[in-house]
């Protein structure tokens, strides 16, 4: 008896000893593998056991790979073209772990602060414009919309895993998605006709150095300048990308948003050299040494910041359209028409996620017929005693129509006194600009303070950016 008790003993510490196959949070049921891509699977497994994986769109096709000493494990697997046909994938080291209801299309990657996190219900007392309708109609977006939401996580280290879930559009759901996420997907969706897979990882009112590693931080910056930036935030450089972007890192994708900013309002001298490292970083970390993954980003809004009539609203975007010209294969979603004097979370995110998508559509899908960058000043003159601003990405033209005036222009002469210029558009791309309290002028700005939105826009409704033809920095 004693000896058949022993006997159990050995067999239960044999079982315990083969360990199940642990898989980080973001491989789960529902989730969206990238598709046409050689995708990552990881984990853990009994310390250097044979694991094998199984995939229902390749079931005669296995690969094999072999854990380390520790059970960390890591294979490459082959998907196909999207579909909608939900599939299945079996992970196993003699005892098989199987995911369920995955579905291949394309996946992005959505980063920022508080304007990217700002879920499809809004918060407190700060509304989605619209919400109900989406809330409402998830459901139908259920074989076309997937979402992963990254746990809040702060790290010195990085980390190997975070905590959330792939989910299914339904109303509970997309609720507590990111809007701008959500609305970006539900138009790509409907434009591509693929499953779309957004993974939000966003923390409201966070800096960008702290969405990167310190490499990348030393590679732009001083050690001043970082220690400086380590007494800025509560959140110091380096925590959220070690703690919830290096989780996610080996999970194949398409691309990435990006809604962040107000919170380095200020940095005009350096935040645009920022932001192309941190996307360098980003696409080297997701195996893209090219540096070519498509990477759209939110212009910040027009608010009240540090008073409605001053100008770190505008200069600031300034560093954003410069950006452009840094990071390659980018484009920027342009809001100059969407603030709130009073309310830094604009109710329009649809507006957001739809122009966020419009670039999507026209540059890494090749979709023609619609213009979906945001007008910019391309040249401008003075002659008897007006402006004209010649402006691009305005091929049919500018709105306000017919004569309708243009809100948002001032003008100013040698004395650097800028007045409210009446402007009217004069050409399909140009308008002129003039104020009877200035008779020789010098310099145009649009839309150049805090708050002081614009109605100029392309025939597709995208806003032009602020732009100034001066670079004077020592005026109100």
């Amino acid at each position: 008896m004693k000896r058949f008790l022993m006997a159990l003993v050995a067999v239960g510490f044999a079982l315990s000893a083969s360990a199940k196959i642990e898989l980080p949070a973001i491989l789960c049921d529902n989730m969206v593998l990238q598709q046409n891509a050689e995708v990552n699977l990881w984990g853990k497994a009994t310390p250097n056991s044979k694991v094998t994986i199984t995939t229902s769109w390749a079931p005669l096709r296995r690969v094999q790979t072999t854990a380390d000493k520790d059970g960390r494990w890591l294979a490459k697997v082959d998907t196909p073209a999207a579909t909608f046909e939900p599939q299945t994938v079996k992970i196993s080291d003699g005892e098989a772990v199987t995911l369920h209801n995955v579905l291949i299309g394309d996946v992005w990657v959505c980063s920022g602060q508080s304007n990217m996190e700002m879920p499809v219900k809004g918060f407190d007392r700060q509304p989605v414009e619209n919400s109900l309708d989406y809330i409402l109609s998830a459901s139908q977006m259920e074989n076309k919309i997937r979402m992963f939401e990254v746990e809040r996580a702060r790290s010195f280290e990085d980390l190997d895993d975070c905590k959330g879930q792939w989910q299914v559009a339904a109303p509970a759901s997309v609720a507590e998605m990111s809007a701008t996420a959500y609305f970006f997907a539900y138009n790509l969706a409907m434009g591509v006709d693929i499953p779309i897979g957004i993974i939000n990882t966003s923390w409201g009112g966070t800096r960008v150095e702290s969405w990167m590693p310190q490499s990348a931080l030393e590679d732009i910056l001083s050690k001043e300048q970082i220690e400086h930036k380590k007494t800025v935030h509560s959140i110091k450089p380096t925590e959220l990308y070690c703690g919830m972007i290096a989780p996610i890192r080996n999970f194949s994708a398409r691309g990435f948003l990006w809604y962040q900013g107000c919170s380095n309002l200020g940095d005009n001298d350096h935040y645009d050299t920022m932001m192309a490292r941190m996307v360098e970083q980003w696409r080297k970390d997701w195996g893209d040494e090219q540096n070519a993954m498509p990477f759209y980003y939110v212009m910040i809004a027009p608010y009240i910041y540090d008073g409605s009539s001053d100008t770190a609203y505008p200069l600031f975007v300034e560093n954003q359209v410069r950006a452009l010209e840094k990071i390659p294969n980018s484009g920027m979603a342009a809001t100059t028409d969407i603030g709130e004097e009073r309310c830094i979370h604009p109710a329009q995110k649809f507006e957001v996620g739809q122009r966020l998508a419009a670039l999507a559509l026209q540059q890494t899908y090749g979709q023609l017929g619609f213009e979906p960058k945001a007008p910019q000043m391309a040249a401008y003159s003075i002659k008897d005693g007006k402006a004209v601003i010649t402006l691009s990405n305005c091929e049919l033209g500018l709105t306000p129509w017919y004569g309708e005036a243009v809100e948002g222009f001032e003008i100013a002469g040698a004395d650097k006194v800028f007045h409210k210029a009446e402007a009217t558009i004069t050409a399909r791309q140009e308008v002129t600009v003039s104020s009877p309290e200035v008779k020789q002028p010098v310099a145009v700005r649009y839309s150049f303070r805090n708050f002081a939105p614009g109605n100029l826009k392309n025939v597709y409704g995208i806003p032009a950016v602020p732009f100034r033809t001066d670079d004077w920095n020592d005026v109100k």
